[in-house]
């Protein structure tokens, strides 16, 4: 049994109580397009963001990002990784600096803006999964479709082949592997057909060969999707999967480079 509604915390998908003010329905779509390398999907400009009159974590940080790109975030922990994921899909807000996402700033964004931004153009996927255990594979990865008004099921059996997660489409979450979790993360965070899908550490929790299963999985997407990936580790051999890496130490963006095979 339930505890509580499957609301939109943040538009990042959780169980809230009776009184939670994000329990609501946003209608918005996604709209579908031809990829275009070439287009900056993410543009980040003199980035800053403070806490507390502490050394800032992020330190005019800026980059950009195309269309379809495989991206890894790699620094320490406390290096600002987390953070600079959150500012960009409009969890967090900057101190200063700009953040245009598919070629509009969200600085200046309401909450309801941001909420349908993060709708119609960002999927997340998380360390621990944030799945509802209790709800089969298959409902798990349709209940985005809820919020967008998209009744378009037929993509849900898609991305199950796709990932490999048909055969446990009826299972609970709570009955599956954390490997297959997060492959229906990842089905769950494309299912709107996103333009971005932010990864926060998403192998904190998996063994070595999982997490390659579900880097692998990501790359899948990038291709074949043309969903621009942005990942966050400190795991450098997994870092060296993406395209390219930007490196956070200090505060700064240090370089973005090609990883040459």
């Amino acid at each position: 049994m339930l505890l509580g509604w499957y609301c939109q915390t943040n538009d990042i998908f959780a169980l809230c109580g009776p009184d939670c003010s994000a329990r609501k329905t946003i209608n918005t779509a996604s709209p579908s397009e031809d990829v275009n390398m070439s287009k900056k999907v993410i543009e980040v400009s003199q980035l800053v963001k403070e806490y507390d009159g502490r050394p800032a974590i992020l330190d005019g940080v800026s980059l950009s990002i195309g269309a379809g790109e495989f991206v890894t975030v790699y620094g320490k922990s406390g290096s600002g990784k987390t953070t600079l994921l959150n500012i960009l899909g409009g969890l967090d807000k900057p101190t200063s600096g700009d953040v245009v996402i598919d070629g509009e700033s969200i600085i200046g964004f309401t909450e309801d803006e941001l909420s349908r931004m993060r709708l119609a153009k960002v999927g997340f996927v998380f360390q621990d999964f944030n799945l509802l255990m209790d709800m089969t594979v298959r409902d798990n990865v349709a209940l985005p479709l809820k919020f967008s008004g998209n009744h378009n099921l037929g993509k849900v059996d898609e991305l199950l082949t796709k990932f490999d997660i048909a055969p446990i489409s009826g299972d609970t979450v709570s009955r599956i592997s954390g490997g297959e979790a997060q492959r229906v993360a990842i089905a769950r965070a494309l299912i709107n057909e996103p333009k971005i899908i932010l990864a926060d550490e998403p192998t904190g929790n998996l063994d070595e060969d999982n997490s390659r299963i579900v880097v692998e999985t990501l790359q899948v997407v990038a291709r074949d999707f043309g969903t621009t990936i942005v990942l966050a580790t400190h795991d450098k051999e997994l870092a060296d999967y993406a395209s390219s890496i930007i490196y956070l130490a200090d505060g700064k963006a240090i370089f973005k480079t090609p990883i040459l095979s």
